[in-house]
């Protein structure tokens, strides 16, 4: 590799450092030149790569060429916003395509270093990797955890339907198994978000009831800040859920129980009651109404001295049957929770179970070390969902095994031997501790104690008893929250008033915009359809047709404004969203002809009707809903009634 070439190296890699510090590393201690020689024809761009190992080159024909080929055949994904390529070849072709202003994603997928560090010696991607408009990852260290982060900053998720692999050419046919290990990951996390959102308003609903029917009682208790500043009484923390193999680890837990940090999920907490184990703190997250059971099933002398650490969507019939012991609300990082400003309650609960969110406060709380038990995100070999002693029963009917092994979704097992059969829900959950792990932002040794069910990627395998023969028998000491003051309650009262006001009125403002668009759609597309009728389609006013598209897509730039997602873009993305699924497959259509272009503009249009009708309702229901709720506790003004 000639000395002229690492200028352009070096600010490559100066890019990297910023964004991928890790593969920057690995990059900068490569020995060149082991596995590959480059060669260079008379054009500069002419650069083709022999593999001596293989002995065979990158580019079966000239290196130009073939590039110009490709070039070629991605003519028509000219509109796409992502691009996934697995193989960086000399990575002439990325700067040709990072070109494209349609363009605002792609990722590239290497299995060599080696090839990655030549390709950064010949094209100049300082700028695209500081703005993150190429994404460069060795395969050997990316894994769910990692990559997931980067395919949700700028909606990935919505071009799913869309989405493709692409393999950059024949040489890359060897490394099939890297290739499919990757399309997993990337798969498995746009179907993780989609799924994330629902296709069901009626939960984010229900949610912003509870919530805004919680609020008065949430800010007189202690806040998650103030948990978080006290939840650490020891230094190891353990999970406790209700999978099959929980029971197995009962008289463990007992023998060791004043010497850690027990955090039980909902579920657990009547199984741990009836063996004598009491725990540190209660987690529970659940917005339905049997949750409750998991409190009123118990003595309520059991609840005395626990912390329960409730979000503020949960039913209030659980926040009821909590009589006993210290109730800490906080808020999941909702839009509509954000909108209230409370920021000494929020957030916690990202995850989608009660375990996921018992991981988040534990990691805020700076604990050494985090164990799972029962945390099996499986079935168990004779097709249990819980453990003995589960208030429910240990087979649970929401979750049925599939009979037909073709449909079973299966994932690793624990210990890696083999694969376990799970649901999308557990999987779910399974993927926000794989995040969560991979993200926290410091040391912390976390060990999946469950000995059985899933394996949870970012974890030590480790036998329960194992790991408590090293810990420090020091008693732990009860963890003690101090409430609110009076006057911070009363500041408080003020506070969430006011916010409900300002959201009732930002609300219907925006609300009337968005009927106003629709109108305006319904009577153009009753227009079109008499031109049709009457067989006039040549008098189709394309110029007031633009204007109306560019009113759709002012209301579509309310999803950009921040107050706009806090108010209303829960109870309406799940709609929203899968109706946006569609509509990329209309957005990334190239168009040729004058024709394609008014096809196109029609096809737009109608599929905006429905678009626009769905979301006024979703705000209608939203605001609906929060006078309802707020009125349980305050007086609105007569507007509002």
């Amino acid at each position: 590799m000639s000395d002229i070439l690492n200028p352009r190296f070096e600010k490559n890699l100066k890019a990297l450092y910023q964004k991928n510090p890790l593969l920057a590393a690995q990059l900068k201690i490569l020995e060149p030149n082991k596995k590959y020689e480059v060669y260079i024809g008379k054009d500069p761009l002419n650069i083709n790569i022999y593999d001596k190992e293989n002995k065979v080159a990158l580019f079966s024909q000239e290196p130009l060429v073939e590039i110009q080929q490709k070039i070629k055949e991605f003519e028509p994904y000219n509109l796409y916003p992502f691009f996934y390529f697995f193989g960086i070849g000399n990575g002439i072709f990325y700067k040709y395509l990072s070109n494209n202003p349609s363009l605002k994603k792609l990722f590239i997928f290497e299995p060599e270093l080696e090839l990655i560090y030549i390709a950064l010696n010949f094209a100049d991607f300082e700028q695209e990797i500081l703005e993150e408009k190429i994404l460069i990852f060795w395969t050997k260290t990316t894994n769910f955890g990692q990559l997931d982060q980067y395919l949700v900053k700028e909606g990935q998720w919505i071009y799913s339907r869309i989405y493709n692999l692409h393999i950059y050419n024949s040489y890359y046919g060897k490394y099939t198994e890297e290739c499919l290990d990757i399309n997993s990951i990337i798969t498995r996390s746009l179907e993780h978000h989609v799924i994330a959102v629902g296709n069901d308003s009626t939960d984010a609903l229900i949610g912003l009831e509870h919530h805004l029917l919680n609020l008065p009682e949430l800010i007189t208790t202690p806040s998650f800040k103030e948990l978080l500043l006290n939840a650490k009484n020891t230094d190891t923390a353990v999970i406790v859920s209700t999978g099959p193999s929980l029971y197995k680890q009962i008289p463990l837990l007992k023998k060791y129980a004043p010497y850690l940090t027990i955090f039980s999920v909902d579920a657990s907490f009547p199984i741990l009651t009836k063996h004598g184990i009491k725990p540190d703190v209660v987690v529970t997250l659940e917005r339905v109404e049997p949750t409750a059971n998991f409190f009123i099933k118990v003595p309520k002398k059991a609840q005395k001295d626990i912390i329960f650490a409730l979000t503020s969507i949960v039913h209030p019939a659980t926040t009821n049957a909590i009589t006993q012991g210290i109730k800490s609300f906080s808020m999941r990082p909702f839009g509509y929770t954000r909108f209230f400003d409370l920021r000494d309650y929020g957030y916690a609960g990202i995850g989608m179970s009660a375990a996921n969110m018992a991981y988040e406060i534990i990691a805020h709380s700076q604990f050494k070390r985090c164990i799972f038990i029962g945390q099996d995100l499986a079935f168990s070999k004779e097709g249990k969902t819980h453990s003995k002693d589960a208030i429910f029963g240990e087979v649970e009917s929401q979750y049925k095994r599939k009979e037909n092994a073709s449909e079973k979704l299966l994932i690793p097992a624990y210990g890696g031997e083999g694969l376990v059969e799970t649901t999308p829900t557990w999987k779910m959950f399974l993927n926000f501790f794989e995040k969560d792990i991979a993200e926290t932002p410091y040391e912390i040794e976390v060990i999946n104690a469950t000995e059985g069910g899933a394996r949870i990627a970012g974890t030590k395998e480790l036998p329960f008893g194992e790991i408590l023969k090293t810990l420090q028998k020091t008693p732990k000491k009860p963890i003690k929250l101090t409430p609110p003051t009076k006057e911070q309650i009363k500041a408080n009262q003020r506070h969430i008033q006011n916010k409900i006001k300002e959201f009732l009125n930002y609300g219907y403002k925006k609300k009337k915009e968005v009927e106003k668009i629709f109108l305006k759609v319904v009577k153009m597309t009753e227009e079109l359809e008499r031109l049709n009728r009457e067989n006039k389609l040549e008098k189709i006013n394309f110029k007031k047709m633009d204007k109306l598209l560019e009113d759709i897509d002012d209301i579509k730039l309310l999803f950009q404004e921040d107050i706009f997602i806090k108010v209303f873009s829960d109870a309406v993305q799940s709609y929203i969203v899968h109706q946006e699924l569609e509509f990329a497959k209309i957005a990334i259509r190239p168009i040729k002809t004058l024709i394609e272009k008014q096809v196109k503009q029609i096809d737009w249009l109608y599929a905006h009707k429905f678009w626009l009708f769905s979301l006024a309702g979703g705000m209608d229901a939203t605001l609906e809903i929060t006078k309802r709720a707020a009125r349980q506790w305050m007086k609105l003004p007569a507007k509002y009634h």
